[in-house]
């Protein structure tokens, strides 16, 4: 498999600290193991196949050469999302912040308690949205932000139907969530791996899941399938689980997801989510994400006094992809 060569801004750097510093620090984005690439001209990933060929008894002088494997070239090429930043100056003379601002000529300076405000703002709105965008992007999306490239789902349902091993599973509803059908779910799921997948070892596996997956998991640890077989933990019921696992693989909520689906992954009359209920089961490191923290350096609030506004023009590039199909199981979309 390949190994991907990561580049982060230098710690201590002004990108490090306004960007990547509180992007890697996020429990949500630091528990979502994909290699990290930092970039924004792109960058072409080349990914070597599995030598397969047997050999031969060799009986006589000379040798019986093997036809060699492909090389599949795939190209991260990140889109731009804008994530400025504006707001009427008054507003901040009148929140708590007013007391220090100053009048008269001297009106539009920002104290540094302003500016670190509009920082964090734009930071943890880039690092929820970013999330949106790497699992729910999809070029064919009604939502133009989300039009700009193909994120983790539509990849991978591309694969699926350009039959490049990333086995599907199947549907998802909400009666297999159920504490007497939950396990037979997951275990349907951890047996569709392909053979490539199955000689990796459970513990460079992941699963990802939408929190309504986590949650049935998490309840059938605490008080087992409610029928024949029957199982209950007391402390587990008063205090909830925690760092669960199927079959030794971590379960990692990506429950950013669910948020997202409830935002742009509606249909129908009434509106309801469509395919709420998603797993993916993968080796992480065969995904890869670009991001472009520099287009944060510029980062520096500043009041426009034609306008009366305060500033901050901010953007970061984005892109997503995966190495080896085979390495790739989803369910539930």
């Amino acid at each position: 498999m390949a190994n991907a060569v990561t580049t982060i801004a230098e710690n201590n750097s002004l990108a490090y600290e306004v960007f990547w510093k509180p992007l890697l620090n996020d429990p949500k984005i630091n528990a979502l193991p994909f290699a990290l690439h930092s970039g924004k001209i792109g960058k072409e990933l080349y990914f070597d196949s599995e030598f397969t060929d047997t050999p031969t008894i060799k009986a006589t002088c000379g040798w019986d050469y093997k036809d060699g494997t492909g090389i599949t070239k795939k190209a991260l090429d990140p889109v731009e999302l804008d994530f400025s930043f504006e707001q009427c100056y008054t507003v901040f003379l009148k929140s708590i912040f007013g007391d220090s601002l100053p009048d008269g000529w001297r009106k539009g300076e920002l104290t540094p308690e302003i500016i670190n405000r509009i920082i964090t703002k734009q930071s943890n709105a880039f690092n929820t949205n970013m999330l949106y965008a790497l699992f729910l992007s999809d070029t064919g999306s009604s939502f133009p932000w989300l039009a700009g490239i193909d994120g983790v789902y539509a990849k991978l349902l591309a694969g699926v139907a350009a039959v490049d091993g990333t086995v599907d599973a199947g549907a998802i509803a909400d009666s297999d969530l159920t504490p007497a059908n939950i396990e037979g779910t997951m275990y349907g799921i951890y047996t569709a791996q392909s053979a490539l997948m199955k000689t990796f070892d459970n513990n460079q596996k992941a699963f990802i899941v939408t929190q309504t997956v986590y949650e049935a998991w998490s309840r059938f640890l605490q008080v087992g399938n409610g029928s024949a077989w029957n199982y209950s933990d007391p402390n587990a019921i008063k205090n909830g689980v925690s760092g669960i696992t199927y079959q030794g693989i971590p379960l990692i909520n990506a429950n950013y997801v669910d948020r997202g689906l409830a935002l742009y992954g509606l249909s129908g009359s009434p509106a309801a989510v469509t395919d709420p209920n998603r797993v993916i089961l993968t080796v992480p490191s065969n995904h890869h994400i670009m991001i472009d923290g520099t287009g944060f350096e510029m980062i520096d609030p500043f009041y426009e006094r034609k306008d009366d506004l305060v500033l901050s023009p901010a953007s970061a590039m984005i892109d997503y992809q995966y190495g080896y199909g085979e390495l790739n199981v989803i369910a539930g979309f």
